[in-house]
């Protein structure tokens, strides 16, 4: 019995892993083949332009094999974009470009939706494989770095065919990560008489015979008479210490005018008295 029991049970046990390798091999046939023609892409544009532009895009080729023919011409195709690195640029200290991936988790996968066609041309029949060819841009938001790619069928949200990474190569945005140097005006002084005094002598004694002369005379009034001045003319006349310096309008004259103005005014009040009185 024990023997009996022991052959029922591994026999049991065969079937059961025969049933699961029929189980994986069935759905991994149904899932239908994914070959890509290369894995990595390069960047291109549609101007003649270098390095870093939004207007890049890779353009991707793909070859689907399906289990059957599908029932319609164009089957409706989702393919997930999952980013898993980017190609990161660096100017660091000493004007170095540095180049290096940064691996990125826990992204937002790009969806690209897109009607597959399974029809020939040639012949007009519905064929069980295809030939895909489509682009993801930059203004989409795809950047230089890697993607595991899944295509998945939006009929039944099966998957078709295995995952596949692809690399998107080109040139990303350079980020400046240079250290910033904030001098103060004291500081720039210093370095200037810093310079100054690291200047060779000669230097320094061809600035000083460069520098203007002190000898000239400052005041033009001690200046010495030219020989041709006239001999009869009078001397100057030397400022009064203190006082304002000012001078009214009309000189003596005027002084005389105002001392007649005031006696007439005089005059004319006396007699205004007298006249009274005598009324």
């Amino acid at each position: 019995m024990n023997r009996a029991s022991f052959a029922t049970r591994s026999f049991v046990l065969v079937l059961c892993q025969l049933a699961v390798i029929l189980l994986c091999s069935s759905s991994a046939l149904a899932a239908g083949r994914v070959e890509w023609k290369s894995t990595a892409v390069k960047e291109r544009h549609d101007a003649e332009m270098k390095g870093f532009d939004k207007d890049g895009f890779w353009r991707l080729e793909v070859a689907i094999y399906m289990p059957r023919a599908p029932d319609v011409p164009h089957v409706p195709m989702k393919f997930e974009f999952q980013p898993t690195a980017y190609y990161a640029r660096d100017m660091t200290d000493g004007d170095k470009l540095v180049e290096h991936t940064t691996p990125l988790s826990d992204r937002q996968a790009l969806i690209e939706s897109v009607d597959v066609g399974f029809m020939d041309s040639g012949s007009g029949k519905i064929e069980s494989r295809t030939r895909f060819t489509f682009k993801v841009t930059r203004a989409h938001g795809y950047e230089a770095g890697e993607y595991k790619v899944t295509i998945r069928d939006t009929r039944d949200g099966k998957q078709v065919g295995t995952s596949q990474t692809l690399k998107f190569e080109g040139e990303n945005e350079t980020i400046d990560r240079r250290a910033m140097v904030f001098a103060s005006k004291g500081d720039k002084k210093k370095d200037d008489k810093k310079a100054d005094s690291d200047k060779p002598a000669e230097e320094k004694k061809d600035g000083a015979a460069d520098a203007p002369k002190d000898d000239a005379p400052a005041d033009d009034a001690t200046t010495a008479p030219s020989e041709g001045a006239d001999d009869n003319a009078p001397p100057p006349v030397e400022g009064k210490p203190g006082g304002c310096g000012c001078k009214l309008a009309g000189g003596a004259r005027g002084d005389l005018t105002g001392a007649l103005v005031l006696l007439g005014a005089g005059v004319l009040m006396t007699r205004r008295r007298r006249s009274l009185k005598a009324a």
